[in-house]
């Protein structure tokens, strides 16, 4: 695969990491504030865990392509690191809704995708900025 190809996957897989993460921070944000309110929507479409599944379902597989294209093109351990981490979280809030309850679900998926928006954005900024070649480690 040459560079410029892989950049540009790796781009539309960060950009699409960013997005489902943000979009499940701001659905754990607003539905309380919309069930209150009366909103017109379905209350399941807010509420159901077959939303966070849905997104789940969308971030990990353009997370895992977007850290692994730019991990194997500049090396950065924090930007493998914090994708890792980010994307445990993200399963394990998900999985053990059971086991966390909601609010626990809640706070984990939050702080969950903060992680993997940081990581997806300096994986962005260390693709734009790499000008080595791949495989090159660095602190």
């Amino acid at each position: 695969m040459g560079t410029s190809g892989s950049l540009g996957i790796r781009s539309v897989a960060d950009g699409i990491g960013v997005l489902g993460s943000a979009a499940c921070a701001l659905h754990c944000l607003a539905a309380p504030v919309l069930l209150v309110a009366g909103t017109t929507l379905p209350a399941p479409f807010w509420t159901g865990e077959s939303v966070h599944q849905a997104l789940l379902w969308a971030i990990l597989p353009a997370s895992t392509l977007a850290f692994g294209l730019g991990c194997w093109r500049h090396g950065d351990r924090w930007v493998f690191l914090l994708g890792a981490l980010g994307l445990f979280g993200l399963i394990v809030s998900v999985a053990a809704l059971d086991l966390i309850g909601e609010s626990g679900e809640r706070w984990g998926t939050l702080g969950s995708g903060a992680v993997l928006i940081a990581a997806h954005l300096r994986n962005g900024k260390r693709c734009r900025a790499e000008g080595s070649h791949p495989g090159k480690v660095s602190a």
